[in-house]
């Protein structure tokens, strides 16, 4: 019926009302076309469109951390020895006494082969180094000048990483009073501070431990 009743109606319409009335459906036709079909679709294209993009971009980078894969391997390899040789020159020690003993023994046996003398011996306060620890060992030696020279090269220059932070050189008061009636020369009085990094750090754990957590957090 109401078929029938568009129909009378479009009959009874004059030429110049069917054709206004044929612009206006076209009119409406257009704008459901066009903002219900084809807005959409574009809108639906340029997401995908942005979504491929960002797939790519992603591939691509998971292609270059792939390729550098290798590459970060091989310097967590390097920096793995580089960290293990530097341990290697720290003082042995898992407590500050036992890292003044074996320093205590590593510069005696300096001494000994130079031909010092042991005189003297003071364990000092251990010291802080950032998130490390220095033992340190005040010892008081008797020997000529060769002597002297030799063990402070061994002291600087061993596979230990030590130093002298206070030397002090003098020669015998007994010896001095005694030089105006002898030619040879009085031996010399040392007196000096070695100390070294311990192996074992402050916040608990070893020195190479906290390197290694201290390189990953700079992302290296």
């Amino acid at each position: 019926m109401r078929l029938d009743g568009l129909w009378e109606a479009w009959q009874r319409l004059s030429t110049r009302e069917r054709v206004l009335a044929g612009l206006a459906c076209g009119a409406l036709l257009l704008v459901v076309l066009r903002y219900g079909v084809i807005a959409p679709y574009l809108v639906y294209t340029t997401q995908l469109g942005e979504r491929t993009e960002r797939a790519v971009q992603r591939l691509a980078k998971m292609q270059r951390q792939r390729d550098r894969a290798a590459e970060v391997q091989q310097r967590m390899r390097v920096l793995e020895k580089q960290f293990t040789a530097a341990y290697d020159t720290l003082v042995p020690g898992e407590t500050p006494t036992l890292a003044a003993a074996q320093l205590q023994e590593r510069v005696q046996t300096f001494a000994d082969r130079s031909g010092l003398t042991l005189v003297t011996t003071q364990v000092m306060r251990e010291k802080s180094l950032g998130s490390l620890r220095k033992t340190r060992m005040q010892m008081t030696f008797r020997g000529d000048t060769p002597a002297v020279a030799d063990f402070l090269a061994q002291v600087e220059y061993e596979d230990w990483l030590l130093s002298v932070s206070r030397l002090d050189i003098g020669t015998s008061k007994r010896r001095r009073r005694r030089r105006r009636h002898q030619v040879a020369r009085p031996p010399l009085t040392i007196t000096l501070e070695v100390e070294g990094v311990m192996r074992e750090s402050a916040q608990g754990g070893t020195a190479l431990q906290v390197a290694k957590k201290a390189q990953v957090a700079k992302g290296e």
